[in-house]
């Protein structure tokens, strides 16, 4: 899919190139031969050849065009699915008895959808904590959900709804450490956790056993129907105030999505 698209914005940027040259060679010929860009193209046609020896001619001009091409039809993307985003209601649960980092009365919900495993994941809460950290007027706050892909980032999941049984503060240590050593955890994740529980000083046979109950488990499966009813299957996923945000993305972007929130928001308001 990714190579028919890039074929096709060559093909595409190809097309633009090849008929500026027409054109500007037609202006060039128009003041003695009269010569038009459907002459020239003709031309082309019966002389591909031709086509090798404007690329060998003109590299840099093809590849600032290729360039363009592909950021315009990015642009255009994001655009159109930025305008299906605001007409689409995507409401998620929030619940006061789970961890929220920053404000908890904030105007702007984050809801983020993540798999301790995921190295995208692990790159985005770096960007995520930066966010909360600028957040002097205290207008953000955070929700943490799970869409684990595998078995082992499933348990994991449900070490973090028991650790958030005892203290919330100490989930949240247990969200970064999570993702800070996530290269040990490839290497036996039970091993690092319970190294981790145990200097975060929670109870370790609470801790045993509230990961086994069972509210915990529908905890997650919602956490996941709730993500797939949204159309997201992959992670990082985020919701700002129902915006969606896809993938690890840089915080720049966050701000905007946060900004576009906001004055959506208070347009509907009015």
């Amino acid at each position: 899919m990714i190579k028919t698209l890039r074929l096709s914005f060559f093909v595409s940027a190809l097309a633009f190139f090849f008929c500026g040259l027409a054109l500007k060679a037609a202006d060039a010929q128009n003041t003695s031969g009269n010569i038009t860009p459907s002459e020239i193209q003709a031309l082309l046609k019966a002389h591909p050849e031709l086509v090798l020896d404007v690329l060998r001619d003109n590299p840099a001009e093809l590849v600032e065009i290729l360039e363009q091409a592909v950021m315009a039809k990015r642009e255009a993307d994001q655009r159109r699915q930025e305008q299906a985003d605001l007409a689409m209601v995507r409401n998620p649960e929030v619940s006061f008895k789970r961890p929220i980092r920053g404000n908890p009365d904030a105007t702007v919900t984050i809801v983020e959808y993540s798999d301790f495993q995921c190295p995208y994941c692990s790159q985005a809460t770096e960007t995520v904590k930066r966010l909360m950290v600028l957040d002097q007027a205290g207008e953000l706050r955070l929700v943490f959900k799970h869409l684990p892909l595998n078995p082992v980032s499933h348990e994991l999941a449900l070490a973090f709804e028991a650790a958030a049984l005892q203290s919330h503060d100490a989930a949240w240590e247990l969200h970064d450490r999570l993702f800070e050593q996530q290269g040990r955890l490839r290497g036996g994740a039970e091993a690092v956790l319970q190294e981790i529980v145990a200097e975060l000083g929670l109870d370790p046979e609470r801790f045993a056993e509230d990961r086994k109950r069972p509210e915990l488990a529908e905890l997650i499966q919602a956490d996941m129907e709730e993500a797939r009813k949204f159309g997201f299957s992959g992670t990082p996923m985020f919701l700002v105030n129902g915006m969606p945000l896809r993938g690890a993305v840089p915080l720049s972007e966050f701000q905007r999505v946060i900004e576009l929130a906001k004055t959506r928001d208070a347009a509907e308001s009015n």
